[in-house]
């Protein structure tokens, strides 16, 4: 067998076996999530509490045609992922009315409908406890999603913010959440998406920016919904059927070679 075809055959088992890990609806860039070791020590009141606190997450700002910009902040550590979400340009405050959102899809797979996977985690302006809704409802006003019990240890609360926060001395709404990873199932690639409503402008700032949200009651379908790479999981583990598989092809390769140059040297 030519030594190219067999370098060919080796290219596409590679292919076929090992899948490009990522593939994104959205044309928005992946959310990068940070692993740490320190948002055990957040204090949930809601805002950027000491000046250290959401340090070791990463950032992702966002910036809209009105001028409106809104920071996300995103960490994992152990059972849960961490967010923190600043709107830094509403400065009125709307209490009880001002929301954040956040969805995740466990499993990605981009459904136009939502499923059981799908979670969307909402709170607003001075609530200390949010709520949380799971897609695989009948209700299409919704989105197909309906309100759930709150799982235990989650959090979604809002406060206004104060000298402390990184980004802007004047208050402004801010949301911090903790979600358990038990409950959207462990993933280094999730769904996401991001929805900040402000009340006193009747606006919605979304990420991905082209996910638009029409009203308070539907959330947008998950086939619209970006991407945030999560590092709960590395890359697949090679197991023994295909280490035993990419052996023999790189063996054959190596014998071809050297035959075809014993060959020529008789």
């Amino acid at each position: 067998m030519n030594f190219k075809i067999i370098f060919v055959i080796f290219i596409i088992s590679i292919t076929i076996l090992f899948p490009s890990q990522y593939t994104f609806a959205s044309s928005a860039e992946p959310i990068l999530i940070t692993l740490s070791s320190s948002m055990d020590q957040v204090i949930f009141d809601g805002k950027w509490t000491f000046p250290t606190e959401w340090k070791s997450s990463s950032a992702n700002e966002y910036s809209y045609d009105d001028g409106m910009k809104i920071i996300l902040r995103s960490a994992h550590q152990d059972d849960f992922l961490y967010f923190f979400v600043d709107a830094v340009n509403d400065l009125t405050l709307n209490k009880g009315m001002d929301k954040a959102t956040i969805c995740i899809d466990g499993e990605n797979n981009k459904n136009k409908i939502s499923d059981y996977n799908d979670f969307c985690f909402s709170t607003t302006l001075g609530n200390k406890q949010g709520i949380v809704f799971q897609g695989g409802s009948i209700n299409a006003i919704t989105g197909n999603f309906q309100k759930i019990s709150n799982p235990e240890k989650f959090v979604g609360l809002s406060s206004v913010s104060d000298d402390n926060d990184r980004y802007s001395k004047t208050p402004h709404p801010s949301y911090e959440f903790k979600i358990p990873i038990d409950l959207i199932q462990r993933s280094d690639n999730y769904g996401f998406y991001l929805s900040v409503y402000d009340a006193n402008s009747n606006t919605f700032y979304t990420w991905p920016y082209e996910s638009q949200r029409e009203n308070l009651l539907k959330i947008p379908s998950p086939s619209n919904w970006g991407d945030i790479i999560s590092p709960d999981k590395s890359l697949p583990e090679l197991n023994l059927p295909l280490i035993i598989l990419m052996i023999s092809i790189l063996t054959i390769i190596i014998v071809q070679t050297k035959a075809q140059i014993f060959i020529k040297q008789l």
